[in-house]
């Protein structure tokens, strides 16, 4: 063939009868092709009615993204601790949990415990249950109080806790891994906003899920930084009565040995007296310094308190997240319709063969 020869073009007959073979195609197996498409989707109809209906609560919070110092945050309040002698400049303060982070602790293991603890209001059955008890009535099946029993009786591998670790049953760590699934958080870098949802068979516990996630969100964070300036309150607070009390005891002491020597001017009187002033002195200077700390730490405590601004609050949903009917009929149909056709295609190829 010369290099100069064109390949012949399809002509628009050509064409034109591959388009009337496909539509013929269609035309002769039209019945299998309806057959099928229509046939999975009255069973996606009928698994969309069936299915469990879930229902999604949202919430946003913005928290606070760093720790400043306390004269910055406080202002004011520096010029009023000063004039009592309370120097705010020594006092530092701690970094805050990163906020990237807070996901982290909404999906770790005792979160997931703490949550499937907590009593919710179902308005499905109305009243008020265990959130693990929900989960577990609404899980049901032939299958689940079969393995459930087996379950329940399996041996601990560590009775005693002595590894003081989490040893969870195998419908605890089923469940703990559905509440995982069902309380999504995450973060947004941009914004600095922090999105919780959680997704539930009931509305009412959906937005109670939320609303606990937020606060146990918040009680963490608030631990985290104010753990260490609560225990120093609760160190001083002791401190500072037993040097209140040896304080008191220094000052009766002295004021009945001045009533008692009142008219002596014995070296020995004179002696004691100064030996009891200068623990009176000693005494006072340590329960004003002691106090001096002991209203600090309880300033760092409120300082150190993070802030939790909520943009939008958890509510309760009254349309469900899922599922999502129209897709799922649609999905079912078109899977219908390609089983049909590939059936088609086999069953064509498969005469072609035997002719």
């Amino acid at each position: 063939m010369n290099n100069n020869e064109r390949q012949p073009v399809k002509s628009s007959a050509d064409i034109e009868i591959s388009i009337a073979d496909i539509i013929s195609f269609f035309k002769e197996n039209r019945k299998i092709i309806s057959v099928w498409g229509i046939g999975l989707a009255i069973i996606g109809l009928v698994y969309a009615i069936v299915a469990q209906k879930e229902f999604e609560s949202k919430t946003q919070l913005m928290p606070e993204l760093q720790s400043t110092s306390a004269l910055g945050k406080m202002g004011g309040l520096s010029a009023l601790a000063g004039l009592a002698g309370i120097d705010l400049n020594q006092m530092s303060t701690t970094d805050a949990v990163r906020p990237d982070l807070y996901p982290n602790i909404l999906q770790s293991l005792p979160f997931a415990l703490f949550i499937l603890k907590e009593k919710v209001y179902v308005s499905e059955y109305q009243k008020t249950m265990v959130l693990e008890d929900y989960l577990n009535l609404k899980d049901e099946s032939l299958i689940s109080k079969i393995i459930d029993p087996l379950s329940t009786t399996a041996t601990l591998l560590d009775p005693t806790k002595s590894s003081k670790a989490y040893e969870l049953t195998k419908a605890q760590q089923n469940l703990v891994i559905d509440v995982q699934q069902r309380v999504n958080v995450s973060f947004d870098r941009k914004t600095g906003v922090i999105y919780i949802n959680s997704k539930m068979p009931d509305p009412v516990v959906a937005a109670a899920v939320t609303q606990k996630a937020i606060d146990y969100l918040k009680e963490y964070v608030t631990n985290y930084r104010t753990d260490k300036a609560r225990s120093q309150v609760k160190f001083l607070g002791g401190q500072v009565a037993d040097a209140k009390r040896r304080y008191q005891n220094a000052e009766t002491k002295l004021a009945q040995f001045k009533d008692q020597n009142r008219f002596l001017s014995l070296q020995t009187a004179k002696i004691d007296e100064q030996r009891l002033q200068a623990e009176y002195i000693l005494a006072q200077n340590l329960y004003n310094n002691l106090t001096q700390q002991y209203e600090q730490a309880k300033i760092r405590v409120e300082e150190e308190t993070p802030v939790f601004k909520t943009l939008e609050p958890a509510t309760i949903p009254l349309k469900r997240s899922e599922p999502k009917r129209s897709l799922i009929v649609i999905g079912f149909g078109l899977i219908g319709i390609i089983v049909g056709i590939t059936i088609s295609i086999f069953k064509n190829n498969h005469l072609k063969i035997w002719d």
